[in-house]
């Protein structure tokens, strides 16, 4: 009989199979260049498992007699190995985590048991296969196989179409042109054709051709087109739009949504990248991984991260660049960055402003010891922000009773108050006392909304506080000054008005006439040194206003300017209550108002006072049919200039302006060619009762 190796049929059939096992292992040096440890894995198990069971088919036709069906029975275990291989790598190359799942791992590897424990004890049941003798096409030991070969090789084309099923899935969701690879994988399926032929005619012998697939999308894959197939699973695990290219940095490839991203990627497969999108390929060589293109639906940009993954394959080198849209993020983080920004600036000039304002600020919670202390604490008390964060109230209070009285304070603006406190004592650290204006406000938890805080919001207070020491120095030496010059030129003025007097009354003509206007000169001295007695007693009251019913004191206002001038008639419009948020010195500068209109109004006296309320205000007119007021006097009413007083009718009309607006009030005197109408605006009480 003649040997297999010596006919073209069976030198044709052995060289099939070592050709195909020594294809499998040439390329495994190539694959264990795949930078991906599962993948490559998966692959070099594929290679060797095709590779041993080809050289086993081929060694099947050699080997004497006696070890033929152990070769045989070897190469079949070879090749249900092949089947997990590759069902290993298809996993792992399209990304699934079935060959890591700790329960199909121990149900692959009992089944592949089972199956090989059947297959190596067939000489003793024959329940697999059957050998016998055959001369045609050539001498060789034909193999009859039983049903369960039949269901273990049913098992593993099952098997492996569902490994071909992952990655022709992976191929079609890619986006990609996979032609060529499509083709390659589709090898795999080719030796179930030669397996049909082979049982239903006697042209090919009945003999399991899988490694020929097996072998040819191993070889095709991993030497052909091992860049393509690295690139595509690795940009398809991407869900953003990618880029492929080479080491060369040339354009391999493409995703559709990468072209629609950038449509000038369109017929740029070839082409460098930095020629086609140099923001992309500027990233490459740079720690910033984001760029800015211009969007199409509003006028902001667009924003696309970019990341790469390189696979090496051999010698060679694919990368891919995945854009990722992260506009709705990166829109946000600079609208951040922004907002930060304008934070700084705002906290900036806040921090200003306080510095110019205030000596120092501090925050107290509501056990009474500081939360918070500026840094300017130290230039003006000599301790460091440090050193009294922490730290009770008491280590700065001058003495027992300044303490008790700051902490009585801070008790109210617990309860929801903003005060105020003028020269308070503070000790420094070299123990100097010195003198403080402070402001205190409550600070609520920002939580809560505005509309809706309560004093049970509260979480402590803050303090502004500034120096009073060259303020109490000036106003020191102005009460002096101002006490000195009114009590000499009270003094002398007396004096004077007593001895004017007295030759008034017994001179005659211009001589009495010059005595009398003396008088007069001396009388309004005499009121201009009242009026600063005013303004000094008016200068020190808090400004916390009250509730006030001002019918009461407008009433008596006008019952002493009848008293004092009896000429001159007062029309009053008054409702029976008007309470306004005021405090009783309100009384004084309406006195000035009234006698000033009193002094000045037209040759039949007569003097108007109307009072009328509404929601937010309470409005006092005084009228008189005087010549008008001169616009020097019009303007201390107006807002509060002094410089033209030496001239004006004395010191009345700028105390009045000054108490009413320091109660919060408004003073109002239109430009008039004859007579003078003076409006004045109180707030209303909030809760009148």
């Amino acid at each position: 009989m003649t040997a297999p190796w010596m006919t073209p049929t069976g030198i044709t059939y052995m060289s099939l199979f070592v050709f195909s096992g020594l294809a499998c292992f040439s390329v495994v040096p190539r694959a264990r260049t795949f930078n991906d440890a599962e993948l490559r894995y998966g692959l070099i198990g594929l290679l060797s498992t095709t590779g041993l069971w080809a050289i086993l088919k081929t060694a099947f036709f050699i080997v004497p007699d006696p070890f033929r069906e152990i070769t045989y029975t070897v190469g079949l275990v070879f090749g249900f190995a092949t089947v997990w291989a590759w069902l290993y790598f298809a996993s792992a190359y399209t990304g699934r985590r079935l060959h890591t799942n700790p329960t199909l791992r121990r149900l692959a590897g009992s089944v592949f048991l089972t199956v090989v424990t059947i297959k190596i004890t067939n000489p003793i049941h024959g329940l697999y296969f059957t050998t016998t003798e055959v001369t045609t096409p050539f001498r060789h030991l034909a193999i009859n196989h039983g049903v369960i070969h039949w269901v273990s090789t049913g098992l593993a084309y099952v098997l492996a179409a569902i490994g071909l099923f992952m990655i022709f899935e992976l191929y079609v969701e890619s986006e990609y042109n996979t032609r060529s690879l499509t083709i390659v994988t589709g090898l795999l399926a080719l030796p179930i054709v030669f397996d049909l032929i082979a049982i239903m005619t006697p042209v090919l012998i009945d003999f399991i051709y899988a490694p020929l697939g097996v072998a040819a999308f191993a070889v095709g894959a991993v030497s052909l087109f091992g860049e393509q197939l690295l690139a595509v699973r690795t940009a398809t695990h991407s869900t953003a739009a990618a880029v492929i290219v080479d080491s060369n940095d040339r354009i391999r490839d493409f995703s559709s949504a990468a072209e629609s991203v950038f449509p000038e990627l369109e017929g740029a497969v070839g082409e460098k990248l930095a020629s086609v999108l140099p923001a992309v390929a500027a990233t490459r060589d740079s720690d910033e991984s984001i760029i800015e293109r211009d969007g199409d639906s509003d006028d902001q940009s667009d924003y696309y991260f970019v990341s790469s993954r390189s696979m090496t394959t051999g010698d060679s080198t694919v990368t891919v660049l995945a854009l990722a849209d992260i506009t709705e993020r990166e829109r946000q983080r600079r609208q951040l960055v922004q907002r930060e920004r304008e934070l700084d600036q705002r906290n900036e000039l806040y921090r200003a402003i306080m510095a110019a304002s205030f000596a120092f600020i501090f925050r107290i919670d509501l056990e009474g010891r500081f939360s918070f202390v500026s840094p300017t604490v130290e230039a003006f008390l000599g301790y460091a922000p440090d050193e009294l964060t922490g730290e009770p109230i008491s280590v700065l209070a001058s003495d027992e009773e300044t303490f008790n009285e700051a902490t009585n304070h801070i008790e109210e603006v617990i309860e929801g108050k903003s005060l105020e406190m003028h020269d308070h004592p503070v000790a420094t650290r070299s123990g100097r006392t010195v003198y403080v204006d402070m402001r205190m406000v409550p600070i609520y938890e920002p939580s809560v909304d505005q509309d809706e805080r309560t004093p049970a919001d509260i979480v402590g207070l803050q303090v502004m506080v500034r120096d009073a020491s060259k303020r109490r120095q000036r106003e020191g030496l102005i009460s002096v000054i101002n006490r000195v010059l009114r009590h000499n030129v009270r003094n002398k003025m007396t004096v004077i008005t007593g001895r004017a007097e007295m030759l008034a009354a017994e001179l005659n003509g211009d001589a009495k006439s010059s005595a009398d206007a003396i008088v007069q000169a001396s009388n309004r001295l005499l009121d201009l040194t009242e009026s600063a007695r005013h303004i000094e007693e008016n200068r020190e009251l808090s400004p916390e206003l009250e509730p006030m019913d001002i019918v009461p004191i407008i009433s008596d206002v006008v019952a002493q300017l009848e008293e004092r001038y009896p000429d001159t008639a007062v029309t009053t419009e008054i409702p029976e209550t008007a309470v306004a948020e005021t405090l009783p010195r309100i009384e004084t500068a309406l006195w000035e108002l009234l006698e000033n209109a009193a002094e000045h109004t037209g040759p039949e006296p007569t003097v108007g006072v109307n009072v009328t309320t509404t929601d937010e205000q309470i409005l006092i007119t005084i009228a008189d049919e005087g010549p008008g007021f001169p616009e020097d006097e019009r303007q201390v009413l107006a807002d509060g200039k002094e410089e033209p007083l030496v001239h004006g009718q004395g010191l009345g009309l700028y105390l009045a302006y000054w108490i009413i607006t320091n109660l919060d009030g408004e003073i109002e005197v239109p430009k008039s060619q004859s007579g003078t109408t003076i409006t004045i605006r109180l707030p209303t009480a909030s809760n009148p009762s």
